[in-house]
């Protein structure tokens, strides 16, 4: 026989057995659908992290792109404006120069020869 037990008794340790494996095998079901669960999980706060990163991004984009046309219409119009003001210099110094030629000297006499 069986070594002292009965046939009944090895049937019965056989059924343990396998009934011991399935309840470690849904143990270790259950694990692995948590592990699935948190992984589901991490894989969702990843893709929330990368479109709210996404959305900071166009943000800065739209900010700093908005900043840069104002600073290009600035250094245009400060451009312009010392344009202007060299021009006007220009038209001031044209017109010193103009009256201090038509201006006799000073301490001369206009005729005094003879």
């Amino acid at each position: 026989m069986c070594e002292g037990r009965r046939p009944a008794d090895a049937s019965r340790a056989r059924w343990a057995a396998a009934a011991e494996l399935r309840r470690r095998e849904a143990a270790a079901d259950a694990q692995l659908a948590a592990a699935r669960a948190r992984l589901a999980e991490a894989l969702a706060e990843l893709e929330r992290a990368r479109a709210r990163a996404a959305e900071l991004q166009r943000r800065l984009e739209q900010t700093y792109g908005k900043r840069r046309r104002l600073v290009e219409e600035a250094q245009g119009r400060i451009h312009e404006i010392r344009a202007r003001l060299r021009h006007h210099q220009d038209q001031d110094r044209d017109r010193e120069h103009e009256q201090e030629q038509q201006q006799p000297p000073a301490g001369g006499t206009p005729s005094s020869s003879s």
